[in-house]
């Protein structure tokens, strides 16, 4: 899409948090916002999904309705979008483009890893950190741990993972976040160092990551069987 590319030209370089659902890349965009509100704005994207209790449209996302959301696919309003866990996510244009005051601040997106490729691919000087969690445990507690969303989600969450943690190393850039200040540290470290370069590329990852990804996947797997079983029970109750 050329308008997301001229967007991005508008706007300056986007920052791209991309990862698995419960990795943290919420709570990472918010701390480096808040903590920095002079350099960084938070891209909301728009989402067909139904809010999670206390989430407010226009704060953590912008909610519509399926049918509005293929209007703005239609009208060209969206520099990305995709459908994941059975919904569709989308980054407005505008959110790309300069703030209205002109302080040129780098929207963060907090996205998905298809929407993240469109990105990077389209939008010059974009720079995407691949967000992980520590461990399988940690993971799976934070997914749980949110009681937003029944075993069957989480499955499905898993899931999607699974084929997530496979494409990780097409991005090159890691930000493991076991702790969250020390991760944000470590994105300033890394959005500092692609704003240098003037695009978001790396070296493919270590042997760590690589042998991380991989215990996730494990991990994953493992609770995906787990939750089968349980779901199984229950409708034998």
């Amino acid at each position: 899409m050329t308008r997301s590319g001229e967007a991005g030209r508008r706007g300056g370089w986007p920052l791209v948090l991309v990862g698995p659902s419960g990795a943290g890349k919420t709570t990472i965009a918010g701390r480096l916002v808040a903590l920095h509100p002079e350099r960084f704005v938070f891209s909301v994207s728009t989402t067909t999904r139904p809010p999670r209790a206390g989430e407010r449209s226009g704060r953590e996302y912008h909610f519509v309705s399926h049918a509005e959301f293929m209007e703005m696919v239609d009208r060209g309003e969206l520099a990305e979008w995709a459908q994941v866990h059975g919904q569709c996510y989308g980054t407005p244009v505008a959110n790309l483009s300069a703030p209205a005051d002109g302080d040129g601040r780098t929207p963060v997106l907090d996205i998905d890893v298809q929407g993240a490729r469109q990105v990077v691919d389209r939008v010059p000087g974009a720079v995407a950190l691949f967000v992980l969690p520590p461990s399988p445990e940690v993971w799976i507690d934070r997914l749980a741990g949110r009681g937003t969303e029944a075993l069957s989600e989480i499955a499905r969450r898993l899931r999607t993972a699974v084929g997530e943690l496979a494409a990780a190393s097409s991005f090159g850039a890691f930000v493991v976040n076991g702790d969250v200040d020390a991760a944000v540290g470590e994105v300033l470290a890394l959005a500092d160092e692609g704003e240098g370069r003037g695009d978001g590329r790396r070296p493919p990852a270590d042997a760590d990551v690589a042998r991380l990804c991989r215990e996730l996947e494990v991990g994953a797997r493992s609770e995906i069987r787990r939750l089968e079983q349980v779901r199984q029970a229950e409708a034998a109750q």
